[in-house]
């Protein structure tokens, strides 16, 4: 169902190595380092089927952040490294865009790897929900695929947030898990 073999391998140590780096990230990083995770049902390239999910985010320095995402389904394991620039444009909101090295396995025989783009804005309603609007396209498999997207982010506990996003256009994905963000808002 998921990537098997050295994909796996090569996806299980990166998490393990962002796991490591978040746990000691920087103060001035707040809201740009989190771990999440959780189901993911998505319909792209003709396929569609219920699978798996793991993020993380990296603040680096005050603007900067690098990001990595895993989705894996019957039909279709990718996996994106990049990085992002965000900036506050108002109390609680904050513009964000950035790229991806993107790399999907489709039906377990088709491998190709692309590049990504996306941006949106992280926007806080108070202490307890984000909801972050976004446009994101994907270029793989020569297509390249635009999609929007909503997320929207509940903090029930100190660090730890529910999470629930819809996408749609050339890659559709509904998605629901945890996060757990390593600042306190």
């Amino acid at each position: 169902m998921f990537c098997t073999g050295r994909a796996r391998g090569f996806a299980l140590a990166a998490c393990c190595g962002l796991t490591a780096a978040l746990s000691s990230a920087p103060a001035g990083a707040a809201g740009y380092s989190y771990l999440e995770g959780g189901f993911i049902y998505r319909d792209d390239y003709g396929r569609d089927g219920g699978g798996g999910r793991v993020a993380a985010s990296l603040g680096l320095i005050p603007n900067l952040a690098l990001i990595g995402e895993y989705d894996g389904t019957e039909h279709l394991d990718q996996f994106d490294v990049g990085a992002i620039f965000h900036v506050p444009v108002a109390r609680g909101v904050d513009f964000f865009a950035g790229g991806t090295l993107e790399h999907a396995n489709l039906e377990h025989d088709r491998n190709d790897t692309g590049f990504g783009g996306r941006a949106g804005l992280r926007w806080h309603l108070g202490n307890a929900l984000e909801v972050d609007p976004e446009l994101r396209v994907v270029r793989v498999f020569d297509d390249t695929q635009t999609s929007a997207r909503l997320t929207a982010l509940y903090r029930f506990a100190p660090h730890f947030d529910f999470q629930g996003a819809v996408q749609g256009g050339d890659d559709t994905r509904v998605e629901f898990g945890l996060r757990y963000d390593f600042a306190t808002r």
